[in-house]
């Protein structure tokens, strides 16, 4: 069960995409990470995903594996996600002060939720009226 802040929750994924055409290589991260799935990005897309969920896959096979083998690129997002899997994993995301920080760690990733359908105040906003008064992390 995920606690939720506001009607939000945190649900930390990892995925991997590729054209149809290298579906293989996507299937083929199933064995290497012994977890995960492959399926379409949408109905009609030509694009597949291989996605892992779930806090123990994530922090047992994912987070392992990249600080065994560091990201040249999206160094500084698989830090965060890595800080984020184990701090949900402690539980630290139950409080509203852990909630939050965290929230403020995914929104930082990926070019600062730039595709993402709600802005971090509309998040926020719903976990707590001072969230928007909370200094961005440094």
């Amino acid at each position: 069960m995920m606690h939720r802040h506001g009607g939000w929750q945190l649900q930390p994924v990892f995925h991997v995409y590729q054209h149809r055409d290298h579906r293989d290589v996507l299937e083929a991260m199933i064995s290497a990470f012994g977890c995960g799935r492959v399926r379409p990005k949408g109905p009609n897309s030509s694009v597949w995903t291989f996605a892992v969920d779930g806090l123990q896959n994530l922090e047992d096979a994912v987070v392992p594996f990249f600080e065994r083998c560091p990201p040249v690129v999206k160094r500084c997002d698989f830090e965060s996600f890595a800080v984020i899997v184990r701090s949900m994993r402690r539980k630290e995301h139950l409080s509203q002060v852990g909630f939050e920080r965290l929230v403020r760690l995914a929104y930082g990733m990926n070019a600062n939720g730039k595709q993402r359908a709600r802005t971090i105040e509309q998040v926020l906003a719903g976990s707590s009226e001072t969230a928007r008064e909370a200094p961005a992390p440094g």
